[in-house]
């Protein structure tokens, strides 16, 4: 072969290695790059303010001291909150001794106060563990409307907790505060939908990423005003 074609095909050979080793290069860092956002190691998984969670407008004064509140916003009415709420329960049972983990009735509507005034009944008899899913079931699986405290009672009724027993609850000067409380806090921490989580008074998180996502967000809020208290003191 002449000097020059060789010379030439040796270019072309080198130009070629050099093409396929930048290529296994740029493979490499993808491939990187893929096991590195997979893995949640990425500033991505970092919640994002606006697009995970809303700082609430006039919110609680900063805590110093006692647990630091998650609220679940919701209502027997909402489907979505009953599909929530096994994992709220569970996420609630895993949370450090520091969390308190609470669910607030959400009164959009005069049905939906009802509910609401329904959990707080519940709440104040200590029934709720024997109840709460009862009445989730009762509207979601069996499509069953209430439109007084009476046809609850009625509902629940047993020899365990009396039609009765309910509706001394129900009526009761510390369930009524209570709901009244739940209607200031739905309209002040500016809840338009449920299920909604709010952090310590001050951050209202969204349920648009999934509810897994939601409740991992919660996560890195408790520990965010953790960590702000304890830079405090």
């Amino acid at each position: 072969m002449p000097a020059a074609k060789r010379k030439s095909a040796d270019r072309v050979a080198a130009t070629r290695s050099i093409f396929l080793g930048l290529l296994g290069v740029v493979g490499a860092v993808l491939i990187g790059l893929g096991i590195y956002y997979s893995s949640g190691s990425s500033h991505s998984n970092i919640p994002q303010l606006g697009t995970d969670f809303e700082i609430i407008e006039n919110a609680d004064r900063p805590r110093s001291k006692g647990p630091i509140e998650v609220a679940e916003f919701f209502s027997y009415g909402c489907i979505h909150c009953k599909n929530f709420d096994p994992d709220f329960k569970e996420w609630a049972a895993g949370a450090a001794n520091d969390v308190l983990a609470i669910r607030r009735p959400a009164t959009f509507s005069a049905s939906w106060t009802l509910l609401g005034q329904a959990y707080l009944a519940l709440e104040h008899a200590n029934a709720l563990e024997e109840h709460h899913e009862r009445l989730f079931s009762a509207i979601h699986d069996t499509r069953k409307r209430f439109t007084t405290g009476q046809s609850i009672a009625d509902h629940l009724d047993s020899p365990e907790f009396s039609a009765e027993d309910f509706m001394r609850a129900f009526n009761s000067p510390s369930v009524g505060r209570k709901l009244n409380r739940a209607a200031d806090d739905t309209r002040r921490y500016q809840i338009n939908s449920v299920p909604t989580l709010v952090v310590a008074g001050k951050y209202r998180v969204s349920m648009q990423n999934g509810t897994q996502r939601a409740l991992q967000v919660a996560d890195w809020l408790v520990g965010q005003e953790r960590e702000r208290v304890t830079s405090v003191d």
